[in-house]
């Protein structure tokens, strides 16, 4: 069992998963979906055009 669970997390290591955000070029700050449709910010109340950060998760 333990060679098992070693295989696997040496397989998780190797595999990079991204995580896509919106943020608010404006404010820096993440959008809400309903933010990204309206292209409007609420913090910073201004129109925007979101733009796209990806982090490793």
């Amino acid at each position: 069992m333990t060679a098992t669970v070693d295989a696997a997390r040496r397989v998780q290591k190797q595999e990079v998963r991204f995580v896509t955000f919106h943020c608010c070029p404006a404010c820096d700050r993440i959008l809400s979906i309903p933010e990204i449709i309206e292209r409007h910010c609420e913090r910073c109340d201004a129109q925007v055009l979101p733009k796209e950060v990806r982090e490793a998760a």
